[in-house]
């Protein structure tokens, strides 16, 4: 049986409108009274979180910025913050004035998004950034002064890039002059910069060490290259419909799209043990 479930959020759990279902709500609700820990885990900071995923009750964790933080909602603190120190921070962004991106970062679960002149966010980020993800971000007209007004590292930088063809090549280039960093895409346009070693996987395994739960009793859902290590460290790895390719590779199971509510019905026939038998690298 498995003590927790890891899901990634767009493209995963929240539907194509950024909603989940009344149904799938309620059934994540009831995790907690059959002492299964509920973890949201996204891009996203958390105060990004989708207003449908933080009615779920009893949600306490969530693994943030690609895994660049656990947040603790109870206690109002990050159990585990991975960043980006700000010397290292600075270079990125500075190399990214050469590429074709609108460049952002996170810090402490607030994001930073440069402005155009006119001190607005680009009409194009806005229209393809996830929906809710920039309500309450900062726009800055110069990152590297908001940077320095910083206290710590970044927990995450992420570049918007402005052609969806372009976004392998940008990421070959970043890859290779900072081999030092994670680096990844959780989209078509979505470049997302971690701390050297740093993914959603590797602080799955933290947080399960921290709740004394073997890591083979987690079940780990996503559809995208930003979910690859999270699913490959999981006990059981479930991917939507939707999912890449690359992701449906390492699946134990395949699932419904998340139009669909494919992690609500996953997770239905896990716990009922009826239609996936065995399914699991180590679950039974």
């Amino acid at each position: 049986m498995f003590r927790l479930v890891a899901t990634d959020l767009d493209g995963t759990l929240l539907r194509s409108d950024k909603t989940i279902s009344k149904e799938t709500e309620e059934f994540l609700s009831s995790l907690y009274e059959k002492d299964i820990f509920f973890v949201p885990t996204t891009g996203r900071s958390h105060r990004e979180l989708p207003d449908p995923v933080r009615r779920i009750e009893h949600l306490r964790y969530a693994i943030t910025c690609n895994g660049g933080g656990v947040y603790d909602f109870d206690e109002q603190r990050y159990i585990y913050n991975f960043t980006i120190d700000k010397e290292l921070a600075e270079r990125v962004l500075r190399y990214s004035e050469s590429l074709p991106v609108y460049p952002s970062f996170v810090c402490d679960g607030k994001r930073y998004v440069l402005t155009e002149a006119d001190g607005k966010i680009s009409d194009y980020v806005l229209r393809r950034a996830a929906a809710g993800v920039l309500d309450l971000a900062q726009p800055s007209r110069n990152l590297f002064a908001t940077l320095q007004e910083m206290t710590s590292g970044l927990q995450k930088i992420f570049l918007y890039s402005k052609d969806d063809d372009l976004t392998p090549g940008i990421i070959a280039r970043l890859k290779e002059e900072f081999p030092e960093l994670f680096i990844t895409t959780s989209g078509p346009i979505f470049i997302e910069i971690n701390a050297a070693g740093i993914d959603k996987g590797k602080t799955l395994r933290l947080l399960c060490e921290h709740l004394n739960i073997p890591i083979e009793e987690s079940v780990a859902f996503g559809d995208a290259a930003n979910d690859l290590a999270m699913l490959k460290a999981a006990g059981c790895a479930v991917v939507p419909a939707n999912g890449t390719d690359e992701a449906k590779a390492l699946a134990d199971i395949n699932c419904e799209s998340c139009d669909d509510d494919g992690v609500r019905k996953a997770l239905e026939r896990l716990i009922s043990q009826d239609g996936y038998g065995e399914a699991g690298r180590n679950m039974v």
